[in-house]
């Protein structure tokens, strides 16, 4: 079931209900006053300025992000994966145009070049006119913008990268080829190209989805992903304002064991990410290790 929003406004007031249905059963709702909205060539955008969790993005009527909780999401995104690389140099981040993986990235002092690879320009002009802390990094001169295909620019790439960080639309049922419509950026030739893009030793990481709601896609997805990389490791962050408490991503490589090692970044720098989180995430419930077996 696609997650629909509905709009409340009471007469004479700013504040607006934004209601997010994830089942007939389960659903969840932010208050406050719309402050941006746009429907570009892609998807439909809106930014709304909460009384107590700062702005919120939706997209395609999905909670997205709230600026006081999105650095779980965005910091295990980033510092899981790189912490399993001795020296990284250069990352391609495929979406992100909201600039809160960027903004993680450019912590790492030694990294030389950093490429975000964003379908929707409308994503980063209007995450940059309203949230601005989450975009700051994107001004980073260490940092390349370019607006189209990610999985096309990943095509063109050979022993580009040590980092790919695969920060786009989530991977559930319906986007996992349970219905005709199947995501490209979780496809084999899609693989394929992260292969001969990235250097040895480099790292991938990519959001999957919820076990909790959409355990079928998510199940094939470790089956895949487990069949066409040598090392597969996922792991389960906390994501309050998305739709389960836990929430599933995969790091990967042909020649990495994944062993999160290194610290290239000071803790007084993050808010929520360390090495014991790091060893956290990896550990699955029962429940989840079942999905891989």
């Amino acid at each position: 079931m696609n997650p629909t929003i509905e709009l409340h406004k009471e007469p004479g007031m700013t504040k607006q209900r934004f209601d997010d249905q994830h089942t007939p059963s389960y659903g969840s709702y932010v208050e406050g006053e719309l402050i941006a909205h746009e429907t570009s060539e892609w998807q439909d955008i809106k930014i709304v300025q909460t009384e107590t969790h700062g702005k919120v993005m939706l997209i395609d009527d999905v909670l997205m992000l709230s600026e006081d909780t999105h650095h779980v999401y965005h910091e295990h995104m980033v510092h899981l994966p790189l912490a399993c690389i001795e020296i990284p140099k250069s990352v391609l981040v495929i979406g992100g145009g909201d600039g809160g993986t960027v903004n993680e990235l450019v912590k790492y002092d030694g990294l030389e070049r950093i490429v975000l690879a964003e379908l929707d320009e409308a994503v980063v002009r209007v995450s940059q006119e309203t949230l601005p802390d989450l975009t700051s990094g994107l001004k980073d001169p260490r940092v390349e913008i370019r607006i189209g295909d990610g999985a096309a620019y990943l095509a063109e790439q050979t022993d580009a990268f040590d980092a790919i960080i695969i920060d786009s639309t989530d991977v559930c049922e319906e986007s996992a080829g349970v219905q005709e419509n199947a995501n490209p950026l979780i496809e084999p030739p899609f693989y394929e190209a992260i292969k001969k893009a990235i250097r040895p030793g480099g790292v991938t990481c990519q959001m999957l989805g919820s076990p909790t709601f959409y355990p079928t896609g998510m199940e094939m997805m470790y089956h895949r992903l487990a069949d066409l990389f040598t090392h597969f490791k996922p792991f389960l962050m906390p994501t309050p304002f998305y739709i389960s408490g836990d929430w599933g991503g995969g790091i990967f490589s042909d020649d990495n064991d994944l062993t999160p090692r290194f610290a290239h970044v000071s803790p007084e720098k993050l808010i929520y990410f360390n090495a014991d989180i790091a060893k956290g995430a990896l550990a699955l419930p029962n429940s989840v290790r079942k999905m891989m077996k």
